[in-house]
């Protein structure tokens, strides 16, 4: 009984969802935005830190995906000590991923280029010792620039659609 009404209650929220997103493709007002953001948080799950909607849900998404001993913004992993600091690391017993999320493909762009140029650095690390390692990068869309530098680096790219993340 309970779980019905519980989702009775996330159906109409989802479709209050959708009516302020069509008022908002007239308005575009800040505040209908983040009224939007919120919504979708108590629907899909909590915000962590100061980071969007999209940002944690592709991170909870990840988490569900890979299996492993996880650490959020790369803490106690001494990978922060080559100059960044990834958004997610997953250790298992033979891979070490290292995930960044975007919602700004341009940002997404310059983070490759430093994650390139670190990467020998990353191999050297303790962690990264006799472990494949796996730099993904998960996006709200993609172009020809985020696939062809990916390809360039051997990067992983996943994509958010509809709401499941797409490797492409």
């Amino acid at each position: 009984m309970q779980r019905d009404e519980t989702l009775k209650v996330k159906d109409r929220i989802l479709k209050i969802i959708d009516e302020l997103n069509e008022i908002n493709k007239e308005l575009k007002n800040k505040a209908i935005e983040k009224a939007i953001e919120n919504l979708k948080i108590a629907v899909y799950g909590d915000k962590i830190g100061s980071e969007g909607f999209y940002h944690n849900y592709m991170r909870e998404k990840l988490l569900e995906m890979f299996q492993g001993s996880q650490y959020i913004e790369s803490s106690g992993t001494k990978i922060s000590n080559l100059g960044f600091r990834p958004d997610l690391v997953i250790i298992n017993y033979n891979e070490l991923i290292i995930a960044e999320i975007e919602t700004n493909n341009k940002r997404a762009l310059r983070k490759m280029d430093k994650i390139a140029k670190v990467l020998d650095k990353l191999k050297n690390l303790p962690i990264a010792t006799n472990r494949n390692i796996r730099i993904i990068f998960c996006l709200l869309d993609s172009d020809d620039k985020i696939i062809s530098k990916a390809k360039k680096y051997n990067f992983e790219i996943f994509v958010l659609d509809n709401f499941e993340l797409k490797k492409l």
